[in-house]
């Protein structure tokens, strides 16, 4: 797999020989891969843990790192001390061990002993299941938000969400890769036909960056929630831009309990919430008001049946 060709350089010997151990079957299956120091390596496949005949010590933490940042540690840095490592095709390596506070406020990551290397598969037409909401009429682009679990499979939907707008929507898509996992850190790595990325910056920076330089039609970004997405978000969708992104939430009731989404709805910033479940399924889809497809509970990742049966809830959102 093509995949696995790109991620070898960035792995210790003995965690690739493993990697190279699993069949094709199975490394399609593969979710994670997890490395603590006194542990046996973890794979995770299907939501299952395998645990590998190789136990970490510190001396092979530091070198997985090494590796994992490109033999550049010193640039990964920022990353480090917010817990993660942009790998190169969209892999992601989550890191925890001691946070180390500067005289002057700053923090990077210390003994690291812990790392969670989330694997990045791109799943042609993974966003088939919501891809008639992205849209309006007109052919405008929709903003649209996606809810779901860790490790339900937005961020893939999210990637192919903005192939198939670029590519068969023939939009001009700007992507905000704040954790550069939506896309490779490689330029020339991004096969959008109107994708233009801009990675390893927060989303306010990067969407005030885009508006202005690029004049997307949509703007694509992952994992919003933080207090300072807030502005930038509402920023966009008064200048008309499209928007299309996800957030930690298991469904509306969570959203509405969560202060940053709840404000974000409250203001109308997008108007479409779509609820993914396991492998990317359609549970559910509602607009800015909170009026509800009925029948968009369906489907596995790439399901093509969609519902059109729509209703309203009274009192949803009262309380």
């Amino acid at each position: 797999m093509a995949w696995r060709e790109t991620l070898y350089p960035h792995l210790t010997p003995q965690a690739a020989r493993l990697l190279r151990g699993l069949g094709g079957g199975e490394a399609a299956r593969l979710e994670e891969m997890r490395f603590r120091i006194g542990q046996p390596v973890e794979f995770v496949l299907d939501g299952k843990s395998r645990d590998q005949p190789l136990v970490m010590d510190k001396p092979q933490m530091d070198e997985l790192l090494a590796a994992l940042s490109g033999y550049a540690l010193y640039a990964c840095e920022r990353q480090m001390a917010q817990g993660y490592i942009p790998v190169e095709g969209g892999h992601r390596a989550g890191i925890c061990g001691r946070l180390v506070t500067a005289e002057d406020g700053t923090q990077r990551m210390g003994s690291v002993t812990s790392v969670c290397l989330r694997i990045a598969h791109a799943v042609p037409g993974a966003s088939m299941p919501v891809r008639r909401h992205l849209l309006s009429q007109t052919g405008s682009a929709r903003r649209v938000l996606l809810l779901g679990p860790p490790g339900c499979g937005k961020t893939t939907v999210l990637r192919d969400a903005a192939l198939y707008l670029s590519d068969e929507a023939g939009l001009h898509v700007a992507v905000a890769d704040e954790r550069e996992e939506l896309f490779a850190r490689s330029a020339a790595d991004v096969q959008g036909k109107h994708l233009d990325v801009l990675g390893g910056t927060d989303k306010a920076r990067a969407f005030a960056v885009l508006l202005r330089a690029m004049a997307p039609q949509v703007i694509v970004t992952d994992e919003i929630g933080r207090r300072e997405d807030v502005p930038a978000l509402l920023d966009a969708a008064r200048c008309g831009a499209g928007l299309l992104a996800s957030a930690h939430a298991d469904g509306f009731d969570d959203l509405l309990r969560r202060p940053v989404l709840r404000e974000l709805f409250e203001a109308r910033a997008f108007e479409r919430y779509i609820h993914l479940g396991p492998h990317g399924c359609c549970l559910d889809v509602r607009d800015g008001e909170g009026i509800g497809w009925e029948e968009d509970a369906h489907g596995e990742l790439g399901c093509r049946r969609d519902g059109d049966g729509r209703h309203q809830r009274a009192g949803l959102f009262a309380g």
